[in-house]
């Protein structure tokens, strides 16, 4: 039996709280083409600390997507992005910014993620061209014309 923990993920997903439902979808999305994420939801039990069982997983993943919606950066967010972006200098693992709809581009303020190459949904979070991008952003497999076509 695993510990608490001791799975490995493809991908963590930091996000304001106000964009659970639309992050929702994308973890959906990137499960459902063989991706394994971490999302807090799904992966703090109960009577966990949250900033603990995090701060676990930041070193248990292979890239991070960082989720700016509507609302801007949530608060825990900011911490752990800071987290991550060392993490990702340290490691050499992807950071990849993700748009939701609504964000059409990266606010000033965080120069240094203006500096990466960005996955945008425009209508909606299960857009499979957005998601198949960012298949290929965490798992470095490119889409090809034939999965991009069996996708829609």
């Amino acid at each position: 039996m695993k510990e608490l923990g001791e799975e490995r993920y493809d991908v963590f997903l930091a996000h304001n709280s106000q964009d659970k439902p639309a992050v929702r979808l994308v973890a959906a999305g990137l499960q459902g083409r063989g991706v394994s994420v971490w999302l807090d939801v799904e992966q703090i039990p109960p009577g966990r600390w949250f900033q603990d069982v995090i701060q676990g997983a930041i070193l248990k993943v292979k890239a991070v997507a960082i989720f700016l919606g509507p609302c801007g950066l949530g608060k825990w967010q900011k911490l752990e992005l800071r987290a991550f972006i060392s993490q990702c200098v340290d490691k050499d693992i992807p950071a990849i910014p993700v748009l939701l709809p609504g964000v059409v581009k990266i606010p000033e303020d965080l120069a240094f993620l203006r500096e990466l190459n960005s996955v945008s949904f425009h209508r909606s979070p299960d857009e499979d061209e957005a998601l198949e991008r960012l298949v290929w952003g965490i798992t470095g497999r490119k889409p090809t014309k034939r999965s991009r076509k069996r996708a829609t």
